[in-house]
């Protein structure tokens, strides 16, 4: 009975794109899989994701470890605002995550190892579908809400050696795991004449994937990046009995990072995925995205500037959701250089199927060298 109610609620789901949206982490994710994480840290993510390849505090590349010299932790927060549209109704909506902490540090020679988790797919979710049945032959009004909290989360074991000063190769295994709570809840308009129905349950999530990446420095202060990443599938069960499985996309991209004086630095990558593969979950589509950034100044409180764009695999039009960001921040360190506190903000607007969503994401990151 519990398999057959959630598996109604992912019907219900997948037809009925963002209708009745009340909270959620984006309206793009509910029709499929769930939103794509960044993989980026505070200071990556403020140079418009631009950083990220050659940032070793991100998880996106593993060669980028090679810049880690000592035992170094990095933890991100973010809170996001937001507003979305359907064209005819208009929601503000609020969240606030702590989506990746990395550990990494040199185990000896030219080798460096490092690990943690970060946010693969964002799964939480709150709906209101309002709808009319007909009981003993008189027409009773009642609102389906249907809910989810979690995600599925990134374990990652990396490592990369420095061939030479010029030329790091790094690869990384990683653990697709995570939860979300389900709800189903149906409230009938005469709750003194009909009792409300609610199922709750929770979901759980497998998966594996292996990442391979290159980081070239050909010329002095130029730097490029290339990598590759390959997860298998990502299957979910509830109560122990699997309730879905849909394959997961390969990604290959790659970035280039010029520093033109010590106190400016500039980057740019472009990322593919096939996310298409997973059309089991509903319609999906392959991205490509871009970002390009900059960071003026070094040491305490530089200017990092930055544009990200491109499509998200997961919506409700006949094409895929365009999304664009534009960011901006800081940071300062502090204890001699042990601690470095970062800071940004975003503005990102994705649209797409007559959908729009329009907000502002508040990141705060802390960096500990002890």
């Amino acid at each position: 009975m519990r398999r057959a109610t959630m598996a109604a609620l992912g019907g219900i789901l997948a037809v009925m794109g963002s209708r009745g949206l009340v909270a959620q982490d984006s309206q793009f994710g509910i029709r499929g899989l769930g939103a794509p994480g960044t993989f980026a840290s505070v200071r990556a993510w403020s140079t418009g994701g631009a950083f990220t390849a050659f940032d070793g505090m991100s998880s996106l590349t593993d060669a980028a470890l090679s810049d880690i010299t000592r035992l170094t932790a990095a933890a991100t927060s973010i809170d996001d605002y937001r507003r979305v549209n359907d064209g005819t109704n208009e929601s503000s909506l609020r969240s606030s995550r702590f989506p990746m902490l990395q550990v990494a540090g040199p185990v000896f020679g030219k080798l460096v190892v490092g690990g943690g988790f970060s946010t693969y797919l964002y799964r939480s979710y709150r709906i209101e579908v309002p709808g009319t049945v007909v009981i003993r032959g008189l027409p009773e009004n009642y609102v389906d809400k249907f809910g989810s909290d979690g995600a599925v989360t990134d374990l990652r074991l990396a490592a990369a050696w420095s061939f030479s000063p010029r030329l790091v190769v790094g690869g990384g295994f990683h653990i697709l795991t995570g939860s979300a709570k389900l709800t189903a809840n149906r409230v009938f308009s005469d709750s003194s004449a009909y009792l409300n129905a609610a199922q709750t349950d929770e979901e759980s999530y497998d998966g594996l994937g292996v990442s391979l990446s290159v980081l070239a420095t050909p010329l002095p202060g130029l730097r490029l990046s290339g990598f590759l990443r390959s997860d298998n599938r990502l299957r979910a069960e509830v109560s122990g009995f699997q309730s879905a499985q849909n394959d997961l996309p390969t990604t290959i991209g790659g970035g280039v990072q010029w520093t033109v004086t010590p106190e400016v630095k500039v980057a740019g990558a472009v990322t593919h995925a096939n996310w298409s593969v997973s059309s089991g979950s509903g319609t999906a589509f392959n991205t490509t995205t871009w970002s390009v950034g900059g960071e003026f100044g070094r040491g305490s409180l530089p200017i990092r500037l930055g544009v990200r764009g491109g499509q998200m695999p997961f919506g409700p039009g006949p094409t895929a959701p365009t999304q664009l960001g534009v960011s901006a921040g800081t940071g300062f360190t502090f204890s001699q250089g042990r601690g470095i506190l970062d800071f940004g903000i975003e503005h990102l607007r994705r649209s797409g199927g007559g959908l729009t969503e329009n907000g502002w994401i508040l990141m705060a990151g802390l960096t500990v060298r002890p």
